[in-house]
């Protein structure tokens, strides 16, 4: 038996370790035609979120790779059975949480006049559909993580930025032809974000809104949309791709960072500029820990500049701090506080394992979890997010994939209450194919 096969490795990993003389790091190794042609067309689809392939809500290209894998890899593979076994796994796990959250109904019925009910449509009980809906895609989501960390080769990570350029690539044409023509110029998306009553593709009634719309800025003049591409609003391009320039910045990618930077800076996100903010600093400080002086002076230099500069008044209000004193500002600091509270309204059930997953929507992770799965879910969402930052030592890549978790762990508790955006969770696969590999070289 091979060390890697002792440490849990399957002989792909391992010749990750120790590739052949002559082959690039990134080139692609056959695992078979079908599995071939699955990954790549797989992190190439993956960060789009606004093309639906049917008219059921959520069948976007990747989330259906994901949930029919166990069709499509069907091998006599060590690692494909470790797949049908993550599927039951989840499912015996997902069910049993369910019910632990809606147990606590049994106990008292909370007051959810103020909070933000998904789609209050029960199926029996206190069983709704959105338990089942939105876990199906919180499936699709950690059945790609595990399916890149199982699968993985460094080519993966070539493919994966390949996605992410093609999405800011179509952005960018999105951009300039709204700049240009003043009329949108997105013709792929056909999905509704908003009122499932709506979901019909291409159907933006009522409270729903079509993935295909678009959001303007001043900030480059009168009339210029957020750059926004397939993943239906700036936020959300912000979430996904913002990893990946933080990464890019710390392996020093010059050519891929500002590309995805520049894009990021036209969505005028605030969700961007946290990620990039704390990914950079981090980056920055370990390799040099006087930047921590550096950042104390551009911030107070950027306080001066924003009391005496219009200009610099008027970015800043634009990307952040204007933001905080309207109306969706109020709202959202409002949501922030209501659906908090959920957890420690005396109910020790539902203080643990909150309402049941799905339930609910806040604007913000954080509150977010604490009203459905309460402060265990809060509990192990931040240790699979952040104990890679702890196990990871010095190496070729680590700074990079810390700095990178600690941006999107940042973006979602603060800003952005998704998880089913899979570029994330790509990225959390990398920090623990870090750790395996860690591993193995010491063991």
């Amino acid at each position: 038996m091979t060390d890697f096969a002792r440490q849990g490795w399957t002989a792909e990993q391992g010749r990750t370790l120790s590739r052949p003389a002559g082959r690039s790091l990134y080139d692609f190794r056959s695992d078979g035609l079908v599995a071939g042609i699955f990954f790549r067309v797989l992190l190439l689809v993956a960060p789009i979120q606004s093309i639906l392939l049917t008219p059921v809500q959520g069948s976007t290209p990747a989330y259906l790779l994901v949930l029919l894998c166990p069709l499509l890899l069907i091998a006599n593979d060590q690692r494909y059975f470790q797949v049908l076994s993550f599927f039951a796994i989840f499912t015996t796990c997902y069910i049993a949480y369910l019910v632990l959250s809606l147990s606590s109904f049994a106990i008292d019925q909370p007051d959810m006049s103020r909070l933000t009910v998904i789609r209050d449509v029960r199926i029996f009980g206190y069983l709704r559909q959105t338990h089942v809906t939105q876990g199906v895609y919180l499936l699709a989501a950690l059945g790609f993580y595990f399916l890149v960390y199982k699968y993985w080769q460094e080519s993966f990570l070539k493919y994966a930025y390949y996605g992410i350029m093609l999405l800011s690539v179509y952005g960018f044409y999105e951009f300039v032809f709204y700049a240009m023509f003043h009329i949108n110029g997105d013709f792929l998306s056909n999905r509704n974000f908003g009122d499932l009553e709506t979901a019909a593709a291409g159907a933006g009634e009522n409270l729903s809104v079509t993935g295909s719309r678009l959001q303007t800025s001043n900030l480059f003049g009168a009339g210029y949309m957020r750059l926004k591409s397939l993943t239906a609003e700036p936020s959300m391009y912000a979430l996904s791709v913002t990893p990946f320039a933080v990464y890019a910045y710390g392996r020093r990618w010059w050519l891929i960072f500002m590309l995805l930077a520049m894009s990021l800076a036209l969505s005028t996100s605030t969700t961007a500029v946290i990620g990039l903010g704390v990914g950079m600093a981090w980056i920055e400080a370990r390799r040099r820990p006087e930047t921590v002086l550096y950042l104390g002076a551009a911030i107070f230099t950027l306080a001066l500049l924003y009391a005496t500069a219009d200009p610099v008044r008027t970015v800043l209000d634009t990307l952040a701090f204007g933001k905080l004193d309207t109306i969706s500002g109020n709202e959202r600091l409002a949501y922030f506080w209501t659906h908090s509270a959920v957890p420690f309204d005396g109910n020790p059930v539902r203080a643990l394992f909150g309402l049941g997953f799905g339930t609910v929507r806040s604007g913000d992770m954080l509150s977010n979890l604490l009203a459905n799965v309460g402060l265990v879910g809060v509990i192990l969402y931040s240790a699979l997010m952040l104990a890679p930052c702890f196990l990871l030592k010095d190496g070729d890549d680590s700074l990079a994939v810390v700095a990178t978790l600690l941006a999107t762990f940042s973006m979602v508790m603060l800003t952005v209450p998704e998880y089913g955006y899979l570029p994330p969770w790509f990225m959390l696969a990398l920090a623990y194919v870090r750790v395996q590999q860690q591993r193995a070289r010491s063991g």
